[in-house]
């Protein structure tokens, strides 16, 4: 099991440890077949459509309940639904080394469900990178914990590695800062002693000798000085001797240094009445109808929008999107799932701005868990870095209205958590759409439901 913050290295060395990539120094050493399953699900995985037609392994598409007309119908698939088909074709193919990166993004909480009982069912040596804690927890047999000096592996689940992570860094912060009391409290006696030994000096009658021919001076040679002024000669060199060596053990303390995390989306409320007002209607959602009643979206609302796989959320807030009639900037919509190319023009886009926007950018992506200068010397960003970047861009506006399809997928612990924290300050109108049922009782107090029936999909309203 792997966590750790976005853009820190988790998908690299998974790549690394199946063969995907190639290091540019060094050698990666794995016996046996090794497989990786990406994050994205633009495109179906190789051999989808065979292993569904096949039908040599029924029993784990019964389990991951994979349709038989999914192959031909992908891109009207949920995301979570392509996840479980990704994960189906490497089940299958079962190798000997199996590394998952994200494997429950986009998941309801019946999808995750199916999703670990899959992975149990995998005899092999898994590496399986997530921000899922129940998930890590009842996998992992050993977590390491990417940080920008390296990985730490440690035995046990998340919960019990990042326990002993913070202990250990708890534990050296507190050795630094004794180390560096000492060292004060040395330093000042060796100043007390200097002085002692330059006012003896300056006071000795005869030949005047210089400070540092006190200090050097041989004691037990021949007296040329007074005996005072050679002893405090000596206890001043001591005194320095032992600064030096507590600097020494100061600096060998050494532990990585914790960022200050948390942003402020101030968005902007909006003097309009209504920001969307759309009368009942339906809309498709593939072949079946989507059922909505009446839907006002007031300047200070705060919607959550539930339901599960494939039952219609992201086709609504595209379809509602589509009907909004802002000014430019005053709606901030990240959708669920990024490509590769838009990533890529997040980071032109965020490249090309001037340089006081570009430092208000970075500073909130640095305060999101992640490191700045990596991300802006990366290629193409990981979807976790390209949310944050999107985020911090979109703040820059005083939005009116923010609308995030699935906000927590792909987000490290850390971003997750300020996320959290910012939203709920947000005094502009906010539709998140998320399987988070913490993160949405956090963050809105107005639910729209997706209910499945055999007619179709109904969206039910509560207050």
């Amino acid at each position: 099991m792997l966590a750790g913050a976005n853009g820190s290295g988790k998908t690299t060395l998974l790549k690394l440890a199946t063969g995907f990539l190639r290091p540019d120094t060094g050698v990666v050493e794995a016996s046996g077949d090794a497989l990786y399953c990406p994050q994205r699900t633009d495109r179906p995985p190789k051999g989808f459509r065979q292993l569904v037609r096949q039908g040599l392994f029924a029993e784990l598409l019964a389990k991951l309940e994979i349709d038989w007309d999914w192959p031909d119908r992908w891109q009207t698939l949920s995301h979570g639904e392509r996840k479980r088909s990704q994960l189906a074709v490497a089940l299958a193919r079962n190798p000997d080394i199996l590394a998952v990166d994200e494997p429950v993004n986009h998941l309801d909480s019946r999808g995750r469900e199916m999703i670990h009982g899959a992975l149990q069912s995998y005899s092999g040596i898994g590496l399986l990178v997530s921000h899922d804690r129940i998930l890590m927890d009842s996998l992992a047999s050993r977590c390491g914990i990417m940080h920008s000096d390296g990985l730490v592996v440690r035995r046990g689940g998340y919960t019990v590695a990042k326990r002993e992570d913070d202990r250990e860094l708890k534990a050296k912060r507190a050795a630094r800062s004794r180390a560096a009391a000492k060292l004060d409290q040395l330093r000042r006696d060796a100043r007390h002693k200097e002085l002692t030994a330059r006012t003896l000096q300056a006071r000795s009658s005869g030949r005047r000798l210089t400070y540092k021919e006190i200090c050097t001076y041989n004691v037990d040679g021949p007296s040329r000085v007074d005996s005072s002024v050679q002893k405090a000669g000596k206890l001043s060199r001591t005194a320095r001797a032992r600064v030096a060596r507590a600097r020494e053990e100061m600096e060998s303390i050494t532990y990585r240094r914790v960022h200050r995390t948390g942003i402020v989306m101030e968005g902007e409320r909006c003097q309009r009445n209504l920001l969307l007002e759309l009368p009942g209607d339906n809309i498709r959602v593939g072949s079946t109808p989507l059922e909505y009643p009446r839907l006002t979206v007031l300047p200070g609302d705060r919607i959550a929008l539930t339901g599960p796989n494939g039952s219609g959320k992201s086709t609504l807030i595209e379809f509602i999107v589509g009907e909004l009639h802002l000014p430019e900037g005053r709606l901030l919509y990240i959708p669920q799932e990024l490509t590769a190319d838009q990533s890529c023009r997040a980071l032109s886009q965020v490249i090309e701005l001037d340089n006081e926007m570009l430092g208000q950018a970075m500073i909130c992506v640095r305060r999101l868990g992640s490191d700045p200068r990596a991300l802006l010397d990366s290629h193409s960003p990981s979807p976790g870095e390209t949310r944050k970047l999107l985020l911090c861009l979109g703040i820059l506006d005083r939005p009116w209205l923010v609308i995030m399809d699935e906000p927590t997928n792909h987000l490290d612990l850390p971003g997750i958590e300020c996320l959290e924290e910012a939203l709920k300050g947000l005094c502009c109108a906010l539709l998140l759409v998320s399987h988070d049922r913490r993160f949405l009782g956090n963050t809105t107090d107005i639910r729209w439901k997706l209910e499945t029936e055999p007619a179709g999909t109904k969206l039910v309203v509560r207050a």
